[in-house]
Order: C-alpha cells, then sequence, then structure tokens
C-alpha cells in the first residue's frame, strides 16, 4: 500500500515539475519577441536622419531672369543686324555702279543707325550690354568688296534682300513669343523698315536684270 504510495507521490511530483519547466519556457519566449522588437525599432530612426542631410533643391530660375535673358538675345540679334547692313551700306556707297542704288545703300545706311539707336535705348532700360562690332563677316562681303560695277550691285542687292527676309521672319516669332513689352514695342518700330528695305532691293533687283537682259538674268 504504501509502495502504491510513493509511486503516486513521486509521478505526481514530476508532472509538477515538468509543468513548471513548461511555463518557465513560455515565459522566455514571450520575452524573446520584446526585446527583438525594442531592437528592429532603432534603425527605424535612420530614414529620418538621411533626410535631414538630402541635399536641397536647386532654384527654379524667375520668371523675370528667363524673360531678361530671351530679351538680351533679342536685342543682341537686332544690334548684330543693324552692323552688318550698316557696313554693307557704306561699302555700296562707294562701290555703287547706278544712282539708285547709291541712294539704296545711303537710305540703309541711315535707317540702320536710326534703328540700332533704338536698340541701345531699349538695352540700357532692360539692363542689356551689347558688343560695339559685327561678330560675323561672311564670304559674301570678300565677293562684295572685289565685285564693282553692275555684278557688285546685284550682289549687294540680292544680299541685303536675303538679309531683311531672313531678319524678318525671326523677328516675327520674336514678337510672337516675347513677353517684354520693350521687345515688343521695339519689333513693331522695326519690322516696317526692314519690310521697306527688303522691297526696294527687290524692286531694284528686277530693274538690274532688266538691263542686264534675258542672257543674264538670274531670277
Amino acid at each position: 500500500m504504501r509502495i502504491h504510495e510513493n509511486l503516486r507521490a513521486t509521478r505526481l511530483f514530476l508532472i509538477a515539475a515538468l509543468v513548471a519547466a513548461a511555463l518557465s519556457g513560455c515565459s522566455t519566449k514571450r520575452e524573446q519577441p520584446d526585446a527583438n522588437a525594442a531592437a528592429a525599432a532603432q534603425p527605424s530612426a535612420q530614414p529620418t536622419a538621411a533626410e535631414a542631410k538630402a541635399k536641397p533643391a536647386r532654384a527654379v530660375p524667375s520668371a523675370e531672369a528667363s524673360t531678361r535673358k530671351t530679351s538680351a538675345s533679342v536685342l543682341a540679334q537686332i544690334h548684330q543686324a543693324n552692323l552688318k547692313e550698316i557696313a554693307l551700306g557704306q561699302i555700296a556707297e562707294e562701290k555703287a555702279s547706278t544712282d539708285e542704288v547709291r541712294a539704296y545703300a545711303v537710305q540703309l545706311v541711315n535707317d540702320h543707325t536710326s534703328a540700332d539707336q533704338m536698340v541701345l535705348v531699349t538695352a540700357q532700360k532692360t539692363g542689356t550690354h551689347l558688343r560695339s562690332a559685327a561678330t560675323t563677316r561672311s564670304k559674301t562681303d570678300q565677293k562684295l568688296r572685289s565685285a564693282s560695277g553692275a555684278q557688285f550691285d546685284r550682289l549687294f542687292l540680292e544680299q541685303t534682300s536675303t538679309d531683311h527676309k531672313k531678319l524678318m521672319s525671326e523677328l516675327q516669332q520674336e514678337r510672337e513669343d516675347a513677353s517684354d513689352d520693350n521687345i515688343e514695342s521695339l519689333i513693331d518700330k522695326i519690322m516696317p523698315i526692314l519690310q521697306q528695305h527688303h522691297d526696294l532691293a527687290q524692286i531694284l533687283l528686277k530693274k538690274e536684270q532688266a538691263l542686264a537682259g534675258p542672257s543674264q538674268n538670274h531670277g
């Protein structure tokens, strides 16, 4: 009887020991996730530090600065065109073979000199610095200096006609895109002058071609 009681007591003790061990294991497992969670929470602060070191965004150019840059480009374009036509006109004043072509050359110099004064005034208003001399010299300039007589007249008129047509086309586009009242006003004043010069050059070219005869008509 005592033997049975002792065995029973031994079993109960073993069962109690196993239960205690199981409970102890569960308690340890519950604590570990908490530690891991705390460790995982620490890196979350890193992105914030990285964001603090991020480079500042580039400043976007103001509309005023963009307009000023565009205005300066248009003024430089017209200024250089004026200087070129003045130079061509001065050559033609000396080398033209007819009074009509010479008179046209004089008008070219006078009108583009006046037009350039308007450009300079506008440049002063907008704070634009312009170069004081033409920056381009074409092969046509060299041909003009070496030509004479009717050949010179034809080359001169063809060049000025082409120059004015090209400039008018460019300024027409600039006028449509312009956001500066000063530039718009300047183009409006210069366009009629350019048109007149182009038309006169075409008229004189036709007269030169008629005098030269069909065999020398270059169209």
